[in-house]
This record gives C-alpha cells, sequence and structure tokens, in this order.
C-alpha cells in the first residue's frame, strides 16, 4: 500500500514554495508508505509517492515510476492479477524490471489506454502523468475502495490519499453546507465535509489539463455492464460461488511480507480463515502466513466463544485484544482526525496495531459482502425477500418486528408492495438532506442537494426501468450508498499502523456475481446469507452457521456518560471554539439546558478532530528522504 500526492499549478511562478509544499504533504502521509519515498517534476506539476513495500524492495521499483519520455505512474493499492497481464504483454514482447504493480499498470496503459482499468482486478488508485499530451489521470477502481481527494483552488490543483495531507498548504476548513449532513448523503454526491474538497466517483477517472487545469470526469466502469449469466440450479450456484472465493484468498496471498488475518466469531471472517489455512495445507505457497487471528473483544461472549471454536479446528491460536475508548481530548483527536470521520473507531485502530505488533503487515479481512449479500440491518431489502419468497418472517435468524417492517415497506414504497416487478426505489427517502446541525450554523444551504439528488436520480433510471427492486437497492447501496465511505474508514484504520487490508469478498469475480444473483438464492426460507452457508457448510462449525445475528465490530463508544458530558464542558469553553462557525451561544445554552446534547457531541468531535489536523501537522517527521525518479532502464 502506499500514499499519493500531487500538485498541478496554474501560475508557475511560485514553484519553489510548492515544491517544498509536495514534501510537507508527503510526510502528513507518511505511514501510508514508511518504506521508500519518491518525487517527480514535470513543469508545473509535482508528484510524490509514499510506498509500503509489499513484493519489490529494490531502489529500481520506487514510485512515481518512469517507463519512457512520455508516462509515469504512482499507484496506491494492489493489482492482484498481475502476473496474468504481465505474461500477456510479455507476449507482446513489453519488458519488466520490477515485480511491481505499477509497471504492469503502465505498460498496460501503453497498449490499452483507459481500456486497461477494465482488466485490473484489485483495490487501487491510479495516478498516471502523459508528458505528451499535457495531462494527467486520476482513477479510482469500480467499486472506490481506496480513498483520493481533490482539493480545488483558485491558483492550483492538489490531490492526496488522505484530506490531511492538504494541511500543508493550508488550513483544512469544514463546509457548513456539508457539515450536519449524513455521512451517507454527502458520499452518495462525493462530496466531503471540507470546504472545495472532493471525491471521484467510483468506477472513474479524472482528466486534468496541465495548461489550463480544465477538470474533466468520465466513467471506466459500467457493472451493469460486468454482470454475470447466472445458472438456474442453485447447486450450481453455490459451487461457483464457492470457487470465486477460494480464487480471490488464493490471489491476495501473495506478498514478500507477513501476512495475517483477524476474527469477528462471524460467518464472514470464519470463511476466510479456514479457506486460508486449507490453502496453506494443499498448495505450495511460499508466503508467509502468520495464522493466529486476531479478534478484538467487545463484551460479546458468544463472538469470543466461536472464534475460538473456530481456530481450534485448525490447531491456531487466538490473539485477543482488549480495546476501549479513552474519553479525552488528545486521545479523541488523534482518532477523529487520523481517520477524518466524526465516529469514535477506536476498535478498528487497535485490531491493526495489534497486526503490526505481531509483524503483520498484510492482513486478509472478511468486509464488504453484506452489501452484495443482504446486510441484516436494511430491513426495506430484506423485506422483498421474504415477500417474494412468501416465507414467514417468524422464521428469520434474527427477531424482526413485522409490523414495522410493513410500516417501513408502505412508507418507501406505497401501494407497490403488492407489486414486486413494478417497485421502484424512491431515493428521495434513502438519501437524507437535513442538516441535523441546521440549529448552531448561520445557514442551512442544503438545497443544493435537491439537484445533485436529481443527477442520481437520472443516473438510476435505467437501473429502475430494468431490473426490480432488490437489484435496485443491491445497486444503489454498493455504488451510490455506504459502501465506498466504510471502505475508507477502515483503509484508514489499518495504514496508521502501516498495515496493507486486502478484502476477498470484493473481488470483481465476487461480488459482481454476487451482484447478479436474485436475491431469492441468497436468503432462502428466511436464512440471511444462505447461499455462503450453503457453500461452506462442510468447512463451518454449525453454531457460526447458525448464530443469530451478529453485529460486526462495533463504533467504539463512549460507555461513561459522566466523562463526555465532562469533556463537552470543557471543549465548547474553550476560547478556540468560538473562533468556528457555529452559534456558540446557543450551543453553551442548550447544553446547560440538557437539549441535544447528541449533536452538541457531535459538533464538539468536529472540533477535536480539527484540533487533531493542527496537532499533527506541528509533530510531523521530519526525516524523510526522497529521491528524484528516473526513467527505468533496466
Amino acid at each position: 500500500m502506499s500514499g499519493i500526492a500531487g500538485i498541478i499549478l496554474k501560475n508557475p511562478n511560485n514553484k519553489n514554495y510548492f515544491k517544498k509544499t509536495i514534501f510537507e504533504m508527503a510526510k502528513l502521509i507518511r505511514h501510508r508508505g514508511p518504506h521508500k519515498q519518491g518525487f517527480l517534476e514535470f513543469e508545473n506539476i509535482f508528484l510524490s509517492h509514499v510506498n509500503m513495500q509489499t513484493s519489490d524492495t529494490r531502489d529500481i521499483a520506487r514510485e512515481p515510476m518512469s517507463v519512457d519520455e512520455r508516462y509515469s505512474i504512482m499507484l496506491d493499492g494492489s493489482i492482484y492479477n498481475f502476473e496474468e497481464i504481465k505474461n500477456n504483454l510479455i507476449k507482446k514482447n513489453y519488458k519488466f524490471f520490477t515485480k511491481t504493480y505499477a509497471e504492469v499498470a503502465i505498460n498496460l496503459f501503453k497498449e490499452n489506454g483507459i481500456e486497461s482499468f477494465n482488466y485490473f482486478n484489485g483495490d487501487w488508485v491510479i495516478c498516471i502523468l502523459d508528458k505528451l499530451q499535457k495531462k494527467i489521470i486520476i482513477a479510482k477502481d469500480a467499486l472506490g475502495t481506496k480513498p483520493i481527494y481533490i482539493n480545488t483552488q483558485n491558483n492550483f490543483i492538489s490531490f492526496c490519499s488522505e484530506i490531511k495531507g492538504f494541511r500543508a498548504h493550508g488550513s483544512i476548513e469544514f463546509d457548513n453546507n456539508n457539515l450536519g449532513l449524513s455521512q451517507l448523503t454527502i458520499y452518495n454526491f462525493n462530496d466531503t465535509k471540507f470546504e472545495n474538497i472532493t471525491q471521484i466517483n467510483p468506477g472513474s477517472y479524472l482528466e486534468i489539463n496541465l495548461e489550463n487545469l480544465i477538470v474533466n470526469e468520465k466513467k471506466w466502469f459500467s457493472p451493469l455492464n460486468n454482470l454475470f449469466p447466472i445458472h438456474p440450479n442453485y447447486e450450481v450456484n453455490k459451487e461457483e460461488l464457492k470457487e470465486r472465493i477460494f480464487n480471490s484468498i488464493n490471489l491476495r496471498l501473495i506478498s514478500e511480507k507477513k501476512i495475517g488475518t483477524s476474527l469477528s466469531g462471524g460467518l464472514d471472517s470464519a470463511v476466510i480463515f479456514t479457506l486460508i489455512n486449507e490453502i496453506k495445507k494443499t498448495s505450495q505457497l511460499k508466503s508467509n502466513l502468520y495464522l493466529n487471528p486476531t479478534l478484538v473483544n467487545y463484551e460479546d461472549i458468544l463472538t469470543l466463544d466461536l472464534a475460538k471454536k473456530i481456530v481450534k479446528l485448525h490447531n491456531r491460536k487466538l490473539e485477543i485484544v482488549d480495546s476501549k475508548l479513552i474519553i479525552e481530548p488528545e486521545n479523541l483527536s488523534n482518532i477523529l482526525s487520523q481517520l477524518e470521520i466524526s465516529e469514535e473507531y477506536q476498535k478498528q485502530i487497535d485490531l491493526y496495531k495489534n497486526h503490526k505488533k505481531l509483524g503483520v503487515e498484510v492482513s486478509i479481512d472478511g468486509q464488504a459482502i453484506d452489501h452484495f449479500l443482504g446486510n441484516p440491518n436494511d430491513l426495506l431489502q430484506l423485506s422483498f425477500a421474504y415477500f417474494n419468497n412468501i416465507v414467514d418472517l417468524n422464521n428469520t435468524n434474527r427477531a424482526l418486528d413485522n409490523s414495522s417492517i410493513i410500516t417501513n415497506l408502505k412508507k418507501f414504497f406505497g401501494p407497490l408492495i403488492n407489486n414486486f416487478n413494478l417497485a421502484k426505489i424512491d431515493l428521495k427517502n434513502f438519501i437524507t438532506i437535513n442538516n441535523f446541525f441546521s440549529d448552531y450554523l448561520p445557514s442551512d444551504n442544503t438545497k443544493i442537494y435537491s439537484e445533485k439528488l436529481y443527477k442520481i436520480k437520472k443516473d438510476f433510471e435505467i437501473v429502475e426501468n430494468n431490473f426490480n427492486i432488490d437489484f435496485q437497492y443491491t445497486f444503489f447501496k454498493t455504488h451510490y450508498g455506504s459502501l465506498q465511505f466504510f471502505q475508507h474508514k477502515w483503509d484508514k484504520a489499518s495504514m496508521l499502523s502501516s498495515v496493507e487490508m486486502r478484502r476477498p469478498y470484493l473481488d470483481k469475480n465476487v461480488c459482481y456475481y454476487l451482484l447478479s444473483l436474485p436475491l431469492y438464492k441468497k436468503i432462502k426460507n428466511g436464512n440471511l446469507k444462505s447461499i455462503l452457508k450453503d457453500a461452506f457448510i462442510d468447512k463451518i462449525p454449525n453454531d457460526v452457521l447458525n448464530q443469530k445475528f451478529k453485529q460486526g465490530l462495533p463504533m467504539s463508544k463512549a460507555n461513561d456518560e459522566k466523562s463526555r458530558l465532562l469533556l463537552i464542558d470543557q471543549m465548547i469553553n474553550e476560547a478556540h471554539f468560538n473562533n468556528f462557525n457555529w452559534d456558540t451561544k446557543k450551543i453553551k445554552k442548550d447544553f446547560t439546558e440538557g437539549r441535544n446534547i447528541n449533536i452538541i457531541w457531535e459538533i464538539v468531535k468536529f472540533y477535536l478532530m480539527q484540533k487533531g489536523f493542527d496537532n499533527k501537522y506541528s509533530n510531523i517527521p521530519e526525516n524523510l528522504k526522497f529521491e528524484t525518479v528516473s526513467i527505468i532502464k533496466g
């Protein structure tokens, strides 16, 4: 894994200042690439790459990588099928001098241009400098699993793997229009909580003209063109899924660094752990595997017992991590500013800290399959599956309130619940555009989102008109909804400890097969994730397969209400708190009178995040040694 940063200037007169700035940006994201750093300057552009080497450790593998006089590349992430691509290019007389994803990617780009992105199987952000056409291309994988942010200013454009990198050329200011909107809403539109900072859409790329800084965003990927034909026989379906998951894990076990994994006690991670052990036993795998999985204990006895049972089957030891949130300004500032969200993900951070302590630098994780199999929290989606299959809601393996389900069905779909095939998602009910900070902000300009909502609606029409409600909902959640947001949180939590996270369920041959499957094949007789359970019924203990609904690794919560209230009181009375755009008088008054405590807590967390940004900038390491990258000559 790596971190990338770049600055494109409109006016080259202040090049010396921005040359220094690109170094500072790289320092701020050094945790993403502590092993090697590279630097490239071309006319009015500066590029920087920090690298955590997991394959080729030689200096020749340094990025930004130039393979000829025209093209240079930086890559954050992994292309797991790079050997296959490389062998095909060798047949076309391409020569390779490194073992890197980047060299394979740039040579395929030379061969196929933008179409090359369709060949990649992995999690990646790619930056390509075309010196001949004077443009830069920044592309994101189909699901947007890796973060990349764009900061647009009057006289320059910068981009970075993490928002904190922009602190190098100025303060990071919150955007009042977005601040109180739900994370789901703003990530649908690829805005952020910060002024002038946006994201690239999943499956898209930016083309930036280096001479006039005109930016065009284009799609390179269409999910609807990548669906798989589905065999009518369920037995065939489950065997195909089983094979795809196995192949996906096998691809992700190539690394010169130590590979580990984690367990939650649930089905998804149990499948990953089990298959890794099987591959280890039956193949000539040369990878350095650490197969004592880590579990973050969150006071769930059932979860712990099930995880112990799984590891016992394979004669492994469970590494248990106790994680507790410390409700103190410095600790919370660090968490919030590092993850760049207003959520206390202490447990996620501690998970990867333990990996690093054990020498694990690559983690194979069981995330994201819920988005494609039917998340138990998505009652609406599941409800349609239940109705479509005419099953008794009481037969589900989770206690569900039938009346609430039916109420929600009527609320979101009205009379269409009686006509499954004609039902359409009403996006306005799924995207909240109300600013819950509006009482404490000088203005509420969320009307701008009605126009953006219309854009999504237009993009969504082809799906509405050609697919049933189950597909619509899954498509919306994975390509316009929360998947990208959650994956970015996990990415940043792992990279804080310089641990690369690999997610087999997001392999394109797995996730788009699951997207193609009708929901009634994924949820049978009220049994959630039935096809995954049936595929691995002979490998996973019955009580793991048949357990009651298990929540994934939860966000750390402030169980000590008194500590939280004391912290709020301390923060809102700091002098600097008054410098923000919030109505601080009203905040203090409402807090004193016990109103809107949860909302005020969210405001305080944004304040703590800002303090963390400033603190981290003042304490960045100074011992980076950048090398100017030359053209590879073998």
